[in-house]
């Protein structure tokens, strides 16, 4: 064995050792079985991915194939040089094969600052402009709401709001699309929101919980104000002990999938002129401390 030759082993021997130490190689390599080929100086190496992690193999039908010198793969090896950025940016690792691959290989080397932790939020704290005028005492968003989720670091996933995608932006087809119909619209759209959720559990990111809004017909959490009068069975206006429409039917689609561990939280909007922000953030803070 040539000196060249040694040192490209011991590099991919630590490359290999660097992949499987990620705790989260198990889950992007799941049902993805593939064989690699690195061409070092010459010489040819090959992995496999068993589904769980990679382990030297002794394969030469190669499902793609990777070439760069020992100096380029020793860059990689000390995270001088991230795998992506040899592919997509300098062009220092030549890539043979498909982009998906590529994909799902380059993630395995990726550094993670993330905290990998998400909340959805109703539509309208972020967009207050979906709501009804003087709906909110804030501009453009919820601000102080929005800050604090933040500072938390905290991904902020916005829902779609479901009263504009099915009523209309001034919800002018309010009471025209009733009972089954409004809430197969409203559905559609909570299935958007259920994808995305078991997208993030699959990939292992927390999922703080969902953030409704109170007392919203459609995303009042525990509290809803006017549901009747938005399915068209009542004209009863109060508030009622309640969830929304929109969040029933994420909760039924969740139940549906098994998914029952996912908390919901409902904060009340501020109108103009209402006071008790600061109790409200107190409860915010409670909740995606927990």
């Amino acid at each position: 064995m040539t000196v060249p030759e040694v040192k490209v082993t011991d590099l991919l021997a630590a490359l290999l050792e660097k992949a499987n130490a990620n705790s989260l190689t198990p889950i992007r390599l799941k049902d993805w079985h593939k064989v690699i080929a690195w061409q070092v100086e010459g010489l040819a190496y090959y992995w496999v991915s068993d589904g769980t992690q990679f382990k030297p193999s002794t394969s030469v039908n190669a499902d793609f194939v990777l070439k760069c010198s020992a100096e380029t793969l020793q860059r990689v090896v000390d995270g001088s040089l991230p795998f992506f950025i040899g592919i997509w940016g300098t062009n220092e690792i030549a890539f043979e094969g498909s982009y998906a691959d590529a994909y799902r290989l380059g993630y395995i080397f990726l550094s993670d600052k993330r905290a990998r932790r998400v909340i959805f939020i109703s539509h309208c704290w972020l967009n207050i402009n979906t709501r009804f005028p003087e709906g909110c005492a804030f501009e453009g968003a919820n601000v102080p709401l929005i800050k604090t989720l933040l500072d938390s670091g905290l991904g902020l996933i916005q829902m779609p709001c479901p009263e504009y995608e099915c009523l209309g932006l001034e919800k002018w087809l309010y009471g025209e699309l009733k009972g089954e119909n409004l809430r197969a619209c409203f559905r559609k759209h909570a299935q958007v929101v259920v994808n995305q959720i078991k997208d993030y559990r699959a990939l292992g990111f927390e999922i703080v919980g969902v953030l409704g809004m109170n007392p919203s017909p459609s995303c009042g959490v525990g509290t809803a104000k006017g549901k009747g009068t938005l399915l068209g069975t009542s004209r009863d206006t109060s508030e009622q002990p309640e969830s929304g429409i929109f969040i029933e039917e994420m909760q039924q689609l969740l139940a549906s999938e098994g998914i029952h561990e996912i908390r919901f939280f409902g904060i009340r909007r501020t109108l103009v002129g209402e006071t008790g922000l600061e109790e409200k953030i107190e409860s915010l803070n409670t909740f995606i401390h927990v």
